[in-house]
This record gives C-alpha cells, structure tokens and sequence, in this order.
C-alpha cells in the first residue's frame, strides 16, 4: 500500500513538472500549481480505491464458489470456510483481498467467534454492494434457520449474470476511457514538441503579462475539458 502511495505521489509530481515548464515555462508557477498537485491526489487515490473494490467484488464470486462447493460437499457453515480459505490460497496469493478476509473469519472462528457477525463485518469493511447485500441474508438465514445451501447457491448465480454483464459493458466503456486518457496527454505532447522543434514559435506565450494570461487561460480551459471527460467517462456499472 505505501509502495503505491510513493508511486501516486511521485507520478502527480511529474505532472506538475511537466505543467510548470510546457505550460507556464517557469518553475515559479510550481507553487500555485498545488490545489491541481492536490486534486490530482485525490483523483488517483479514488481510483485506485476503486480498482480494488473492484477487485473484491470479482474475487468474491470466486469466494462464494469455494464456499459453495465445501457446503454442497455436506461441511458445515465454519469448516466450508476453512475450505474455501484453503482453495482460495491456492487460486490467489496470500495478499489477494478475498484470501486476507476468509481467513481472518477462519481465525476468528477458531475462537470462537459467531460466523454470520464475522459475515456481516467482512461485508461492512468490503465497501462492495453485492458483499454487503450477501451478508445481510447470511445473517438473516443463518438466525432464521433458513437453507444455507440454497441461500447462497442463489446468490453466486446472481453475482454470475451480473458479473457477466458488467463485463460486456467494461468492454464497451474501455475504448472511451482510451480516448480520455489521449485527450489528457495531446496537449503536453503538442507542447513539447513545439518546445523541441520549435521553441521560438511559443515563445510569446511565455514571456509578458498577456503572453502568460492567455496560457493560463489555456490550462484552465484544459483542466475543464479534462473534468467534463472524466464525468464522460464516469459511469458507474
């Protein structure tokens, strides 16, 4: 997780470099570029928030297979856990969100713990709807002597078509998100080039008070378009 921090940090710190020179050829302009240092932080650390909710919520399907399995072999509700902690050791590494989870719930039932509150906790902490949702029913089945086995074979099928189809629209969501991404880098590589091929054609924009207002302007209008494109692209499966 750190590793990722330094990376995100280093990477927005390239940015801005790059902004205060193509843009504003002045690392003077470094300072005033913190509130886009900042937003793009946050930016970053939101989708890699999301990439790892996303990352659950694919591992859970697979998770709920084990556990599934394990019940459907005649194992009770604590040792399919185990079991599925076992498999799922075997499928991911130990890292792997879903494989952290089961057996910390494995740990905690070898105290003693209740398993349908170590459900219901994993599903608050997981940040994912279908998790959250899962656990709900768990817990309401598990107290309410309902069929487990039928409970959660329901479930994983469920989370099987719904999966499928946010496959298919991810699909069709990735070309759009390319073009986005392109948008963002063209006008640094505009820039640059003109910087490398032919540095005296900008060089009004970058010397006196309206040569540096209209480039400011410039920025201005990009990081508009930049947030209007990621709104664009912004869709939630």
């Amino acid at each position: 997780m750190k590793k990722a921090w330094i990376g995100i940090v280093g990477k927005q710190a390239l940015i801005c470099i790059a902004t205060a020179y193509l843009f504003f050829h002045s690392w003077w302009s470094l300072p005033f570029l913190l509130p886009y240092f900042i937003y793009g932080l946050f930016r970053a650390k939101k989708e890699q928030l999301q990439k790892e909710t996303e990352l659950f919520a694919a591992q859970f399907r697979d998770g709920l297979q084990c556990l599934l399995a394990s019940l459907e072999a005649g194992y009770s509700i604590e040792n399919s856990f185990v079991n599925a902690a076992e498999d799922l050791l075997i499928m991911f590494r130990k890292e792997a969100p879903i494989v952290r989870s089961f057996r910390q719930i494995c740990r905690q039932l070898g105290n003693g713990a209740n398993v349908e509150e170590l459900v219901f906790e994993m599903g608050e902490k997981s940040g994912v709807e279908d998790v959250r949702n899962f656990a709900g029913i768990f817990v309401t089945a598990k107290r309410t002597g309902g069929d487990l086995l039928g409970v959660i074979r329901s479930v994983n099928a469920s989370l099987c078509q719904k999966q499928e189809v946010q496959r298919e629209i991810a699909s069709i969501l990735l070309a759009k998100q390319l073009e986005v991404k392109i948008m963002r880098l063209m006008p640094y590589g505009i820039l640059l080039y003109f910087q490398v091929f032919s540095p005296s054609f900008l060089m009004p924009l970058y010397a006196g008070f309206f040569g540096r207002m209209i480039m400011l302007i410039i920025f201005v209008l990009y990081l508009g378009c930049c947030f209007w494109a990621d709104k664009m692209a912004a869709i939630d499966i």
